[in-house]
Order: structure tokens, then sequence, then C-alpha cells
């Protein structure tokens, strides 16, 4: 997967098929927490791609597998 064109509201959606939880919304982003562990991160989307380190804080932060997560992108 080219992970260079990964689009915010899209990877918010994954995460919550993930059984991430939506905390709120602020005027940056979105806060998502994993229940599996009680980590929490923000997940940006006043722009509409999210750069690549950008994403690998977001999966690091939430402590998910990325192999893992990368199926419930499609």
């Amino acid at each position: 997967m080219n992970r260079r064109n990964l689009k915010a509201r899209k990877v918010v959606k994954a995460l919550e098929k993930f059984g991430c939880k939506i905390i709120r919304n602020t005027d940056h982003g979105v806060i998502v927490e994993n229940p599996k562990n009680n980590k929490s991160t923000n997940v940006p989307t006043h722009r509409e791609i999210l750069a690549v380190w950008i994403y690998n804080n977001i999966m690091r932060q939430l402590d998910i597998n990325k192999k893992e997560f990368e199926e419930y992108l499609d």
C-alpha cells in the first residue's frame, strides 16, 4: 500500500473499524483512543492528506501493528 496518499478521514474511519473510539473532535483533528490499551492520540484532519511520518506516529502512539491495521484501510 502506498502510504503517501492516505487521506486523514479514511484513516479515522479505519481506526473506528479497527476498534478505536473517537473521544472528541477538535479544531485541529480528532482525538482517538485505543480501548485495548487505553492509549490515545490526535489524528490531524485539517489537511486532507496525512504525511507518512504522522501516520507512523499515530500507529506508534496507539500501539497498533501497521500490517494488521492496513487490512482495515481498504
